[in-house]
This record gives structure tokens, C-alpha cells and sequence, in this order.
């Protein structure tokens, strides 16, 4: 079980943010139309987004992921004009996986570097 949901977590980061296959989706999440809508935003911001999980950490049906992620502000987010400007940052996401999809999900990452790097706040 332990390595199945593992699996289907690094699928949330190959499949749906490095790929943008949002289709996928539907086969990880229990409820997945607001995690497409806010990949497709955010992909429509940073295309080029890419995620890559630094520690996988599972006990039961918990996982907890660590990544960082880098990217190029190439469209508007937030209201902020795109600037062309690489950023990197780092999140973890802790998911509960029931019967084979992720049934809970929480991310916390650091938005304020991401922020600070296309200069929408001061450093």
C-alpha cells in the first residue's frame, strides 16, 4: 500500500504539473475540478513549471511530499503582468490517499519567494 500511494503521488508532480495533463486528474483526485482549475492557471502563468519531489514520506494512507519547483513567469497571475523572470520554490503537500485516489490534500509552499522573485513584493 505504502508504495502505491507513494506512486500516485509522484504522479500529482510527472503527470499533472511537469506534464500538464490534467486529465489525469480524474484517475488521482477523489474531487479533481478545482485541482485542474488551479494547475491550468498556474501553468497558464509559468508553462514551463516543473516540479521536482526531493522526499517522499509515507506512513499508512498519509504521504507527505517535498518539492521545489522552478519555473518562468511567461503570463499574467494574480494580476501581474508576466515578467519573463525565472523562480524557484519549495512546498510540501501532505495527501490522504482512500481506496486508491487522493481523497484530502493540503500544500503549503512558499509563496512569498515566488512573489519576491518576479518583483510583485519587495525582498
Amino acid at each position: 500500500m505504502t508504495a502505491e500511494n507513494k506512486a500516485i503521488a509522484r504522479r500529482i508532480y510527472e503527470d499533472l504539473w511537469n506534464s500538464g495533463n490534467l486529465n489525469v486528474a480524474e484517475e488521482i483526485f477523489v474531487n479533481a475540478e478545482g485541482v485542474k482549475k488551479y494547475i491550468a492557471t498556474f501553468r497558464a502563468a509559468f508553462p514551463d513549471i516543473w516540479h521536482t519531489v526531493e522526499d517522499l514520506i509515507a506512513e499508512g494512507d498519509q504521504i507527505v511530499a517535498r518539492f521545489t519547483a522552478r519555473g518562468t513567469h511567461q503570463g499574467a497571475w494574480k494580476g501581474i503582468a508576466p515578467t519573463g523572470k525565472q523562480v524557484t520554490y519549495t512546498g510540501m503537500t501532505i495527501l490522504q490517499i482512500v481506496n486508491g485516489k487522493v481523497a484530502k490534500h493540503h500544500t503549503e509552499w512558499d509563496a512569498l519567494r515566488l512573489m519576491q522573485q518576479i518583483g510583485a513584493v519587495p525582498t
